[in-house]
């Protein structure tokens, strides 16, 4: 078996995920893939990468190290990320995947998958292989007029992954944990208009150009536009949830000045905030 289902662009904005496409592979030990770190190819450097093994055996490498994955276990590539994996031949892997955009990745998966693959394990393989088996067949129907529904059934797996998977190996990099936990600070703190990049490299434990370095090498963007991101989102999240004012706003965002935070949010939104507040609200 060789499947690969592409979904078209969606027309409706503002999905929280959405497959762009997905597949699955059985009895085919040929099955291998090496793609560099920012490969264009099927634009894989802005989507997320995932496969879930249902039977048989294969590997992936990581940091050098090849480790044999079979049923019950999967792994996932964010955005940019060399890929580098492969079916066993004498125990050829039955696998399914999806390759799928996620605007709120931050929110949803947190760090997975970010700067290295995250291989898993799953207990429970029952909730999150149901959800690809009917994203499946509704690739295989073509019925893609129904857009909410696949975001909602990749929505509800990738909510399975987050809650049930566990970790089957340790970064390879040391600093990912490290880095990772300061991309967590950067989004529950930046409403703290005291919060800067020196303080947190500094109670990360890092100087401020290695850790300028990895932030950017891990996450695919500066520290700075990170927390610029979380406050411009944060902003947008009372914008359409409360009557508060901009200037308002601006402050309980993390911004010291309402002219810098319109600035920041035009050049981010490429709109006002009081045209997204009406926007939303219409």
């Amino acid at each position: 078996m060789q499947e690969h289902i592409f979904f078209p662009a969606p027309s409706l904005t503002h999905l929280l995920c959405y497959p762009d496409f997905i597949g699955g592979y059985r009895e085919h030990p040929a099955h291998a893939v090496d793609r560099p770190a920012q490969s264009d190819d099927l634009q894989l450097n802005r989507l997320y990468n995932l496969h879930l093994v249902q039977g048989g055996k294969g590997t992936v490498v990581s940091g050098g190290r090849s480790f044999e994955l079979g049923a019950g276990n999967g792994f996932l590539y964010g955005p940019g990320v060399a890929q580098r994996y492969a079916s066993g031949f004498a125990e050829p892997w039955d696998i399914r995947w999806v390759h799928f955009s996620c605007p709120i990745a931050d929110r949803l998966l947190g760090n997975r998958g970010l700067g290295e693959v995250w291989m898993f394990s799953l207990p429970d393989r029952t909730g999150i292989h149901g959800c690809m088996e009917k994203l499946l067949a509704l690739g295989r129907a073509s019925d893609f007029g129904k857009e909410a529904e696949a975001s909602a059934l990749l929505y509800e797996l990738l909510v399975h992954l987050v809650h049930e998977a566990s970790p089957l190996a340790l970064p390879r990099d040391p600093s990912i944990p490290g880095i990772h936990a300061a991309a967590d600070r950067i989004r529950s703190q930046c409403a703290n208009p005291e919060l800067s990049i020196a303080e947190i490299a500094g109670s990360s434990g890092y100087s401020i150009p290695y850790f300028s370095r990895k932030f950017h090498q891990l996450m695919g963007r500066t520290a700075s536009v990170y927390l610029l991101e979380a406050r411009v989102l944060r902003a947008k999240q009372l914008l359409v949830s409360t009557n508060l004012t901009v200037k308002d706003i601006a402050l309980a965002s993390g911004f010291s000045q309402s002219s810098y935070f319109i600035q920041c949010f035009r050049k981010v939104q490429r709109m006002t905030p009081e045209q997204f507040r009406v926007s939303r609200r219409a």
